[in-house]
């Protein structure tokens, strides 16, 4: 378990055909509830060496990166040049957005939130940028399924409570950080599809969507789709779901 901004290059680009396909099946997903044809603007926050900027550009979509780590931010650099891609890139952190008000159409962040300083601050900078009708979609740590990987050797560490995870993680950085991928930036934060809902809709989100709501009919069959189905139906068999489903997904949306 390596911390993504920390790969070599090499690394890096061994994971390109594998985000380029999960990047096609997100905006799939994501398309029935926001305007993403060629040419929307897309923010991408915790963008690491811009891997998932590139896979957005090819599907056509103005896409840039937000990254806090300065060696990571260098990095796109060359992931460009080899990719034939460019990837704009700012430094900066998620709680201070440097761009102007409502400049995307949507903003995602994908295994980022479980380590942002603040995500009450976050979740009002990525609504202030978002123009109407835009969404942002985020996935992240859950507290609610026992299974993770944000930390070796703590067997259900989803379900500590929170001041617990905190001291194990500061313990882990300190003294074993190689099990929690070498990060700086631990996993502090998890969260609930209760909990998202509320502090999204506090900070001015009209909608609020999780990840089984964006599964696609036809990314199932058979028992599958069934099983899909199911759990889009009935909120027992989602919390159920997401109870053996390790990690959560969400996307919060602007009305138009």
């Amino acid at each position: 378990m390596i911390a993504t901004e920390r790969r070599s290059l090499d690394e890096v680009l061994a994971r390109l055909p594998d985000i380029q396909e999960r990047t096609k099946r997100l905006l799939a997903r994501l398309r029935p509830h926001v305007a993403l044809g060629p040419g929307r603007a897309v923010l991408d926050i915790g963008a690491a060496q811009g891997l998932h900027v590139v896979a957005l550009r090819r599907e056509g979509l103005e896409a840039c990166g937000l990254e806090p780590w300065q060696e990571a931010v260098d990095a796109s650099r060359e992931i460009a040049e080899r990719t034939d891609t460019p990837i704009p890139m700012s430094l900066g952190t998620a709680e201070r957005l440097p761009y102007d008000d409502a400049s995307f159409d949507l903003v995602i962040a994908v295994s980022v939130m479980e380590h942002v300083d603040d995500p009450d601050q976050v979740f009002r900078e990525v609504r202030r940028v978002l123009r109407p009708g835009g969404g942002f979609y985020f996935y992240t740590s859950s507290a609610v399924s026992p299974r993770q990987n944000e930390i070796r050797g703590f067997p259900a560490f989803s379900w500590y409570p929170g001041p617990v995870k905190r001291r194990i993680l500061d313990w882990a950085m300190e003294n074993r950080p190689a099990i929690i991928g070498n990060t700086e930036k631990p996993a502090y934060h998890w969260y609930t599809p209760w909990g998202s809902r509320r502090r999204l809709r506090a900070a001015g989100f009209d909608r609020v969507i999780d990840r089984w709501e964006l599964r696609r009919p036809e990314e199932a069959a058979g028992a599958k789709l069934t099983a899909q189905r199911a759990v889009q139906r009935s909120r027992a068999l989602r919390l159920a779901a997401d109870v053996v489903v390790p990690e959560s997904g969400y996307l919060a949306l602007i009305a138009p």
